[in-house]
């Protein structure tokens, strides 16, 4: 026969397990409501979410002008954000100095020259 502390282990162990379930249960319905609500706020947007995809609505369509104004202001974005001549425009750039080595300043000053071989080597 069971003694009463073998029957309060047993009605504490069934109120935990009947506590967990439904724990478990109230948070499977708040993320299914917040789910529902996200997907109704999304509609309301335009947004339509099913188990298939993601579905845009689109109150009006674009015809080719709305499509160039839109890729012209894509570009010009673009350029924007380019580093391509940043600045004030009011200061040119320095010209490049070109520099010799005294390797090929010596070659083109000598009036001998020697013939290279088939190979590239000197005769």
């Amino acid at each position: 026969m069971a003694t009463w502390i073998d029957l309060f282990a047993l009605f504490a162990t069934i109120s935990v397990l009947t506590a967990i379930v439904y724990a478990i249960l109230f948070v499977v319905k708040s993320v299914n409501q917040g789910v529902n609500a996200t997907k109704e706020s999304l509609k309301s947007r335009g947004l339509d979410v099913s188990a298939s995809g993601v579905a845009v609505k689109t109150s009006r369509r674009f015809d080719r002008e709305d499509y160039v104004d839109a890729t012209q202001r894509g570009f010009v974005k673009a350029l924007n954000a380019s580093s391509i001549r940043k600045g004030d425009g009011t200061t040119a750039p320095v010209p490049l100095a070109r520099e010799h080595s005294s390797s090929s300043v010596a070659s083109s000053d000598g009036s001998k020259k020697k013939k290279k071989g088939a190979l590239g080597g000197r005769k």
